[in-house]
């Protein structure tokens, strides 16, 4: 998918979709306030503001990178090359209230005021004034708000099943604040609300046609889903994983890739299990050593790569099909390489953020939690036996079969550190390979109860909005 004409019919509105050009404002303005009250007037404009959010969307500071490999860095299954790395600070815990990354909390507050810019211009209609067109641009624009509210309370909150919600989360926006609004933080169940109530809003009116590098329903149901089993709200969860499945193998949209399909797949554009992905073009990318791809290549800058945890799991099946995905270059120096950012190139690739197989481990897990044996095995079979059609999960299927199928097949994809965290799991680093002299006992084997678990609100924040409190354990 192309931008670059975008980039020229939207100049006029610029200061809208961007901060670029405003640092000095940045930095006296929180996050979350908008830079200009400018209007989007027509359809079209619409449509270019939320192709120039994808756009924010898929930076390396966001999704492109950053958001994507932190749940693995943070996990057993990956690690940093070494400890002078990008992705060091983030393996090792390496961070504190001033040195916390600040672009987990700018990043995709930048997202939500673009979107709330657009979401103005859609609420002037009336509900029997609404064309197809401005139904789906609403219900993509409410799809992505949630998403962005759901990926800053799960790095600045504590997991909703730890405490039903009650800590502090992050401040929800859903309007256009002035340069002077200083937001407080909303508890974690409060923005869960306003991220159920915005996919619930979104799926009235997001088409659910095939949009490659967009989303549409199939993704609003996925996205809702997974929201769901954060909560702990399971049959919520397993209805609504379940039906998607059922409608996908309905409509013929999309489907699972068969095990024939699976070693080559990554490297195509498009295909029939990915819901939504960011699609990057070498001529747009003008930074693109910075994004995953580039980081977990061994000749790009080797910054992050599988564990021997990781590798002793996957390898207690030395047939199963995502071997095929790995780049085992040097075992003996615990250098073994994830394929799964190579489309179209390591240089610049894109970035799949919701694939149908996500749909089955939900319904699966979730399914463990209701006492559904049956289904259970269904869902979680279509995975396993996807990986290898000689094995099968038989008798009671428990949640840490589950959670180890969820960790053989979204490695990378950015799972494994939440789906730990929200069901009172432990990591424990102990494989050969997590050889740093700067891990330390917390940081190689640590349950939600770390501190660590949620990074610091940036201090740029906290200075500019006096009604932010900093989480626990960072100071005050």
């Amino acid at each position: 998918m192309k931008y670059n004409y975008i980039i020229t019919l939207i100049a006029g509105l610029s200061l809208t979709f961007t901060s670029c050009g405003n640092d000095w404002l940045d930095e006296m303005t929180p996050q979350n306030a908008v830079e200009t009250n400018k209007s989007l007037n027509t359809p079209t404009e619409a449509e270019y503001a939320l192709n120039g959010i994808y756009n924010e969307i898929r930076k390396y500071e966001y999704r492109g990178a950053r958001y994507t490999f932190y749940a693995d860095a943070t996990s057993e299954d990956m690690q940093a090359r070494n400890d002078t790395k990008r992705v060091a600070r983030y393996y090792l815990f390496q961070f504190n209230a001033v040195t916390s990354p600040s672009s987990f909390w700018r990043a995709p507050y930048a997202v939500i005021r673009n979107i709330n810019n657009v979401l103005r211009y859609t609420n002037t209609f009336k509900e029997d004034d609404l064309t197809d067109q401005i139904k789906n641009i609403k219900g993509e624009a409410l799809t992505l708000r949630a998403l962005a509210h759901f990926d800053l309370v799960n790095i600045y909150g504590m997991p909703y099943t730890k405490d039903n919600g009650a800590s502090l989360g992050v401040p929800v926006v859903i309007e256009n604040l002035a340069n002077n609004a200083k937001p407080a933080r909303n508890t974690v169940a409060e923005v869960y609300k306003q991220v159920l109530d915005d996919l619930e809003t979104a799926a009235r009116y997001i088409s659910s046609s095939r949009n490659d590098g967009k989303v549409n329903w199939y993704a609003n149901q996925l996205l809702l889903a997974r929201v769901y089993l954060y909560m702990g709200n399971d049959q919520k969860a397993f209805e609504i994983s379940s039906n998607l499945i059922e409608q996908a193998n309905k409509t013929g949209n999309y489907k699972l890739w068969s095990t024939s399909e699976y070693p080559n797949v990554w490297k195509e554009t498009t295909s029939s299990e990915l819901l939504f992905t960011l699609i990057n073009n070498a001529s747009e990318i003008s930074d693109s050593k910075e994004f995953i791809g580039y980081l977990m290549h061994r000749s790009g800058y080797d910054d992050i790569s599988l564990s021997s945890d990781y590798m002793d799991l996957l390898g207690e099946d030395p047939d199963d099909v995502r071997h095929k995905i790995i780049d085992k270059y040097k075992p003996s120096d615990y250098r073994w390489y994830l394929l799964k950012y190579v489309s179209p190139s390591y240089n610049y690739s894109n970035i799949p953020v919701l694939r149908l197989s996500e749909a089955y481990l939900i319904a699966a897990e979730a399914a463990v939690k209701l006492n559904k044996n049956e289904e259970a095995l269904n869902y979680l079979n279509a995975i396993v036996q996807r990986a290898n059609p000689e094995k099968e999960v038989t008798g009671t299927v428990t949640l840490e079969r589950v959670l180890i199928e969820r960790r053989k097949e979204l490695v990378g994809e950015g799972h494994r550190f939440f789906d730990a965290m929200r069901n009172n799991q432990t990591i424990t680093r102990k494989g050969k390979s997590h050889t740093s002299d700067l891990l330390l006992p917390e940081t190689k084997q640590f349950d939600r109860n770390y501190f660590k678990i949620i990074l610091a609100i940036p201090t740029s924040e906290i200075n500019v909005n006096p009604n932010i409190v900093q989480n626990p354990g960072y100071g005050n």
